[in-house]
């Protein structure tokens, strides 16, 4: 019953050069048209080997909906344009990607790059902060140090705000004894 009416719609599409393409078909026009898509690319992106990733992510998009458009006719125009989404989707997602970065809070640079004395009190600290009880531990590294919200640092730890901010206030009152030495001597010696 559906074969008349699928027939007709093969057929519809044969004459307006929508039938889909058989995948040899498909490889000849991909060869024939790449070149234009590349430049495209390359012109947008300033990076071939991006270009090159986008052409290819434009064609096995094209080749997914092959049965939707008309490509024996306007192949060229049709990878150009899917090549075209590919980079921008690219670029979205780049843009996306940076900001969440610049939004994480900044990190202590690398002891090795620390000056001697710097590295001293580096260790200091963070031995203080490994003398601390656990929780108290997780809540001041995981909200203080790594600049989780209270709320989050509760939820992850399986605790309430309150116990979380009651934990902050016991570490650093501890870090205030255990490093208060350290803290005269670096008021001291700037």
């Amino acid at each position: 019953m559906g074969t008349v009416h699928d027939e007709r719609r093969t057929h519809e599409q044969a004459a307006a050069g929508r039938e889909p393409l058989a995948r040899d078909e498909f490889d000849v026009l991909a060869v024939e048209h790449r070149g234009g898509a590349l430049r495209f690319a390359i012109g947008f992106l300033h990076d071939r080997h991006l270009a090159e990733d986008m052409v290819q992510e434009g064609l096995r998009r094209l080749y997914a909906a092959r049965d939707r458009y008309p490509l024996r006719t306007l192949f060229g125009p049709y990878l150009v344009k899917t090549v075209a989404r590919a980079c921008l989707d690219l670029r979205r997602s780049r843009t996306a990607e940076r900001r969440r970065i610049a939004a994480l809070p900044p990190r202590v640079a690398a002891p090795a790059s620390v000056p001697l004395e710097r590295s001293e009190t580096a260790a200091q600290v963070a031995a203080a902060v490994a003398a601390l009880p656990d929780r108290e531990r997780a809540c001041f590294l995981l909200a203080v140090c790594e600049g989780v919200s209270y709320d989050d640092a509760a939820e992850a730890l399986g605790l309430s705000f309150a116990q979380v901010n009651n934990a902050i206030h016991h570490a650093r009152r501890a870090l205030r004894v255990s490093l208060g030495s350290l803290v005269a001597d670096e008021a001291r010696h700037p």
